[in-house]
């Protein structure tokens, strides 16, 4: 048999599969990796979060900084004596302490050690002492949960994921990552609305008025597509979930609600 050399094909170095589609390819499993192994860790750290024993919370909360320009804060007696009910109910491992500061802005917050902030704007937003409750209740919830240390643990990971992918791969993860965050931020309201409902009906025998604040915030809040990427959920959503719980746990929303005894 006579030997016929064959030329190689003038395709044989060009890929079958387009390249475009292959990078998007690539980059998808790369995403969805990096996303299942963030996940993964994700899970563990909270679970160790919630394991932590209160006196080494305590000690962990010693080397958190926070870099906010809060100005003047004062304490206020009738905010401690509220904060010590309801604290009876909350049981945290630590004492919580409420400082007032003089911002127009309606704004609530707490910093990890069991310290919470409310704005003049806020204080002079409540019509009785169990909106004044429901806020405080709330910011306990955020340290019920531990969402502080779980926010902080959380950060740490996703920015060790992003280096370790690059600049390249890291911005379109971090995008992707960011909702995530922003979707388990939005959880942590949710379950900090319902430890207030929860201490209230302690406290009080009632979550009568627990709602009533978040339905005038409501009022020209924006579209619910606002919240997509915002760290609070929907005031629409938070009043849904609240009202559903009332009704699930026979919370009453009757009894008569305690007047202000102090003007802010």
């Amino acid at each position: 048999m006579k030997y016929s050399q064959k030329l190689p094909d003038d395709s044989v170095n060009i890929p079958k599969e387009n390249l475009i589609f292959a990078m998007l390819k690539l980059l998808a499993v790369l995403l969805i990796f990096s996303f299942l192994i963030y996940g993964g860790l994700k899970v563990a750290l909270h679970l160790t979060v919630d394991n932590l024993s209160p006196s080494f919370e305590k000690k962990l909360t010693q080397f958190v900084t926070i870099d906010m320009d809060i100005e003047s804060p004062t304490s206020n007696a009738y905010l401690d004596e509220i904060t010590a009910d309801i604290a009876k109910c909350a049981k945290l491992p630590y004492d919580v302490k409420v400082f007032m500061i003089p911002d127009d802005t309606p704004n609530a917050f707490a910093l990890p050690g069991g310290t919470i902030y409310i704005t003049k704007g806020m204080l002079r937003s409540v019509k009785n002492q169990n909106e004044l409750a429901s806020i405080i209740g709330h910011e306990m919830g955020h340290f019920k949960h531990r969402h502080h240390l779980k926010t902080l643990g959380t950060s740490l990971l996703f920015s060790l994921l992003t280096l370790t992918l690059g600049e390249g791969y890291g911005t379109i993860l971090n995008t992707t990552l960011d909702i995530s965050n922003v979707k388990y931020s939005q959880s942590a309201e949710l379950e900090a609305d319902a430890f207030s409902l929860d201490v209230m009906q302690c406290t009080y025998g009632t979550v009568n008025d627990a709602t009533t604040l978040f339905s005038r915030m409501e009022v020209g809040s924006g579209s619910d597509w606002s919240y997509f990427f915002a760290t609070h959920p929907a005031f629409k959503e938070r009043l849904e979930k609240m009202d559903m719980r009332i009704a699930d746990k026979g919370y009453d929303t009757k009894a008569a609600v305690i007047p202000l005894r102090e003007k802010f």
